[in-house]
């Protein structure tokens, strides 16, 4: 039987492990397309948690970011009572920038045997008289495919889903030379993010990403640079004082949601990743999320593809019931953090190190660590 034709629009984590999944299972015939030239710096704390490492496990990849990778065991917490307190994993985090992380999945891809066009812009889908997506309009051409995957980040180009939804502004920098141990990176809940936080990262050859996260409808998002510098000077003076700022500051929206959408899988379309909303909405942590779905739909692909009919309907079925079952629940349980640590009630039990930690093991365990 003829190999299915499938076009991956979006060459970062999701789109990367789905078109590597797809080539490790033979099941079908990969373009990756992106609209960047790689390597290419992506806004991201570029933490790669305990989840994220088992999902590149799965993928055979994890060994070549090994040598690379800053091991973040450690978490220095503090609630937005003011307590601080030190968290020790049992797995770990790894810190790998975005700009060698995501060349190394693209690579991992290639060498598999999928194809990859970059420097590519998709304008659109291109579809059938009957609304059956059949490719993807490049400027005044259109590439033929029989599937479709939209790994097109957030928020996505090409999504229709008009479930509920808000956006998480986000804005962050780099320093080179700062203040902070290679194995412990810090998270601060402060009560003007509106139940969200700061952090600062380890990254490799002594520099450090420190950002922040907060809701756009939050008072603070209005002026996203000025809290910033607030919060710079307020909880991280000693961590950049010296150091060498490296580039501009940068920004990304993730949009969240706690529903998995009929739109994810419609016929000749599935959706991965952020494209499909797929961010834990307590930490905005999004990496793991699109590795794992862009297995999931390379393994329900190879196992429900018509080739007639392609994708059948019992197939997209199964991804959506696949990816809520994986997902929903961790997504409704950071739902509910979010919403505690924003109340008054978190300001008094993070008044003292016992209750910190116990609030801090809560949001690690989101992303699949176990606190020692």
């Amino acid at each position: 039987m003829a190999r299915p034709k499938i076009v991956v629009v979006g060459a970062g984590p999701a789109g990367s492990a789905c078109a590597l999944a797809l080539q490790l299972r033979g099941s079908a015939e990969v373009l990756l397309l992106d609209k960047s030239t790689y390597p290419r710096v992506k806004v991201c704390g570029s933490g790669l948690s305990p989840k994220a490492l088992s999902v590149l496990e799965q993928l055979g990849v994890r060994e070549r970011f090994a040598s690379g990778a800053i091991q973040m065991p450690k978490m220095l917490a503090k609630g937005p009572g003011g307590q601080e307190v030190l968290l020790s994993g049992r797995k770990g985090a790894w810190v790998v920038p975005r700009i060698t992380f995501d060349q190394g999945l693209v690579d991992a891809a290639i060498e598999h045997g999928a194809r990859f066009q970059q420097g590519v812009k998709v304008t659109g889908l291109a579809r059938d008289p009957s609304g059956r997506v059949r490719g993807v309009q490049v400027g005044d051409d259109v590439i033929d495919a029989d599937l479709v995957i939209s790994a097109t980040g957030s928020p996505s180009r090409f999504a229709t889903d008009e479930s509920p939804q808000y956006a998480i502004r986000t804005i962050m920098g780099w320093w080179r030379g700062a203040s902070l141990a290679p194995d412990t990176g810090m998270m601060i809940w402060d009560r003007r993010l509106d139940g969200y936080y700061a952090w600062a990262f380890p990254e490799p050859d002594s520099v450090v990403n420190i950002g922040i996260t907060i809701p756009e409808h939050a008072a603070g998002a209005k002026q996203l640079k000025d809290l910033f510098r607030e919060l710079l000077d307020e909880h991280f003076a000693a961590v950049v004082r010296g150091a060498e700022p490296i580039g501009k500051w940068m920004g990304h929206p993730a949009i969240l949601t706690t529903k998995i959408g009929d739109h994810v899988a419609e016929e000749g379309l599935l959706y991965v990743g952020e494209a499909a909303r797929l961010v834990c909405p307590a930490t905005v942590e999004g990496i793991s999320f699109a590795m794992e779905s862009g297995v999931i739909a390379a393994d329900v692909v190879t196992k429900h593809w018509d080739r007639v009919g392609g994708l059948s309907r019992v197939g997209r079925a199964l991804y959506r019931t696949r990816l809520a079952a994986r997902m929903l629940p961790k997504f409704w349980a950071g739902e509910a953090f979010v919403k505690l640590m924003r109340s008054d009630r978190a300001r008094a039990l993070t008044s003292r190190a016992i209750d910190v930690q116990w609030l801090a093991s809560k949001a690690t365990a989101l992303v699949g660590e176990q606190p020692v």
